[in-house]
Parts: structure tokens; sequence; C-alpha cells
């Protein structure tokens, strides 16, 4: 599109594990189709793997907030501590943001969960699956306060995004689904950044572990995928997410781990093997249901979004939940198996379409 060109679109992930940085890359595919001029603003891993993905694209590091999660699983006291850390991030990208408009002539901003990208002078866009979030057990009180925050946050941005079918079936539940939403927020389909194939079914090699998230649980389940399935008979492959400009393979008998993988790799992976082991994070479910894989769910302890999806899928039967205390992969893997796991519902080209429209109303 000729007026695509002369848009300057700016996409700014969230930097809480590489999640909101992989679904936001089938956005800049599809801007990049439709002759957008995009740029990148985000910080740590998340920026390092946009610009491996995307080197020909301007990128700005952006100052962001990255809290540790811990090591036990009540995280509410936690939580409210971060409260003052969490409204300072806010502000700080607000600011980030002005003075990169001081430097860019941007007329779209799109916002993954980074609450303070929007600007009066702007065309703003928020992705989010959580409009509901969901308070820790025994906290359920909070929801309704919880939401209220978030809808108050949200109404800053012109639009909100949400990367889930509008209709059942669907990947998100209650997070997305829990009432009606008003006109600005569309319901945009899944964002995998994977290509859906035809012949998956016939390539069912090995286990393969993917492990993401904050510190310090993302080494506290590497170190117990990696332990348990040391000792298991299996062909496993355990990628760490840990991104080094060099991948570190090292073998361990039958076991093969990889420090990082990037996406053409951790496609092929997915794709030759028969479960996957992973965090129920949204987007590595939504890269699984493109693909149509079986998987078995270990939701970091204590994030109430990753326990409800893990349950979620495990109370529709398509597959195994588990908490990672009570992980035992030799006994859990035979029992993942028999779930049916995921079915590839291509959505077809919804957000080709959410892009084009963007483009042609902006001025």
């Amino acid at each position: 599109m000729k007026k695509g060109k002369q848009i300057k679109v700016l996409v700014s992930p969230l930097d809480w594990g590489l999640g909101h940085a992989t679904r936001c890359i089938p956005i800049i595919k599809a801007l990049l189709l439709n002759g957008a001029d995009v740029i990148i603003a985000a910080s740590g891993s998340a920026l390092i793997l946009l610009q491996n993905e995307f080197p020909q694209l301007h990128a700005f590091n952006l100052k962001g907030f990255s809290p540790k999660y811990s090591r036990k699983s009540t995280l509410i006291g936690r939580m409210i501590l971060l409260i003052p850390s969490f409204l300072w991030s806010i502000w700080s990208e607000h600011r980030q943001l002005r003075k990169i408009l001081k430097k860019q002539p941007i007329s779209v901003v799109i916002s993954d969960n980074r609450y303070g990208m929007w600007n009066r002078n702007t065309t703003n866009i928020f992705i989010t699956h959580q409009v509901f979030i969901k308070a820790p057990v025994g906290w359920n009180w909070l929801n309704p306060v919880l939401e209220s925050i978030s809808r108050y946050l949200i109404s800053f941005f012109d639009y909100c995004w949400i990367p889930d079918f509008k209709d059942d079936p669907n990947l998100s539940g209650e997070l997305s689904h829990l009432k009606p939403l008003p006109s600005e927020y569309t319901f945009i389909g899944p964002l995998s950044r994977f290509e859906a194939e035809v012949d998956l079914q016939k390539q069912n090699n090995g286990i393969l572990a993917i492990i993401s998230g904050p510190e310090p649980q993302r080494t506290i389940f590497e170190n117990l995928i990696i332990s348990q399935l040391s000792e298991m008979k299996v062909v496993a492959t355990v990628v760490c997410g840990k991104y080094t400009l060099n991948p570190i393979l090292e073998k361990k008998g039958m076991l093969t781990v990889i420090s990082f993988a990037d996406s053409m790799t951790l496609k092929q992976l997915i794709v030759s093997s028969s479960l996957i082991i992973c965090r129920s994070g949204y987007s590595s479910i939504m890269d699984l249901e493109r693909l149509g894989k079986k998987a078995l769910f270990v939701p970091t302890p204590g994030q109430t979004e990753q326990e409800y999806l893990a349950n979620y899928f495990m109370s529709k039967g398509i597959t195994l939940g588990v908490s990672q205390k009570e992980l035992n992969l030799k006994e859990q893997i035979p029992e993942a198996s028999k779930y049916p796991g995921f079915v590839s519902k291509v959505p077809g080209p919804l957000i080709q379409g959410c892009i084009e429209l963007l483009l042609a109303k902006t001025p």
C-alpha cells in the first residue's frame, strides 16, 4: 500500500519473558507487508529477540520494569510491594515515548502490555489477552478492583486488541471472555510467530522442553527438567531460553540441552517432537495451537494467569497441567501423551485485515 509506506509505526512489547515479543513478530510482518515503516522500542531479551528477527529495523532501547518472581508460590505480598515500581515504570515509559516522538514522526504506537506507551498525538493500540485479571487463590475479592484498574489504564489507548478467537472454542477463557466488551476492544485472532504445517502429525520424535519466564523461577524450572529428563531413557531436547549470539549445545546421553533457539529452529524442534513440556504462558499456547501439538503445562508458581490456563485446558480434556512442586516426568509424560492436544484452527487473515484497516484510518 502506498499510504502504508508513509506511516511510521512503533511496536513496543513488554520484557517479562519472551512471549510478548514473539507475538509481536506476526504484527511486525503484517505491518511491513503493508508498507509501514516499523520501529521497535523494547528492552532486555525482548529487544534482542526482535533485533535478531528484524535486523533491518531501527530500534530504541527502553528502560523497563522487570520484576523477579519469588521462589515461593505465594506472590501477593511481593506484588503489593512492587506497586510503586510498576507505577513508576508507566510514568517512565510515557516520558521515554515523548522523547522518541521528538526524534521520529510516529503516527501509530502498538503497545503489548506497556501501559505507559501512549501519546495524545498518536493512534494508540494496547495488546492484551488478559482483560479480566485474576487474583491469587483466596484473594478473589480483588478481581473487581483489578478489572477496574486494568480498564482505567487501557482507557488511555484508542483500541485494545485481544489475540484470541471471539467465539468458542477460544484460548483465553475467562481472561478475555468473562463479560461483553466495549466496541474498542477487538478480537484479532491468536498471534503466533509460526505458520501452520500440513503434515505435523507425521513427525513425532522425542520430547521437547521449552524453558521460559522470569528469574529465579526460570532457572528452578530448568534445573528440575534437566535433572528428571537425565534420569529417563528417552530422547529429549531442552531449550533453555537464555539468549546468546552463538547458542550453546550440550549433550548428556540421550538429552540435548540448547541455550537458545531462533524461531526457525524452535519451530523445527516443536514440529518434530511428540510432546512439548513448557510453561502455560499465553504466547506458548498460541504457538502450540497453531502447530497442533500435545503439551504438558507447568505454570510458573504463583502466576495466576498461567495456573488458570493450565487448569482451563485440562478441564477441556486438551492437555495435562501439573504444578511445579508435583512435577514427576516419569509418570506425567505418559499421562500427558494420552491427551489429544491442540487442533490447529488457522484463523485466516484476521491480523492482516486489522493492520490494513488501521493504516487506512491513520492520517
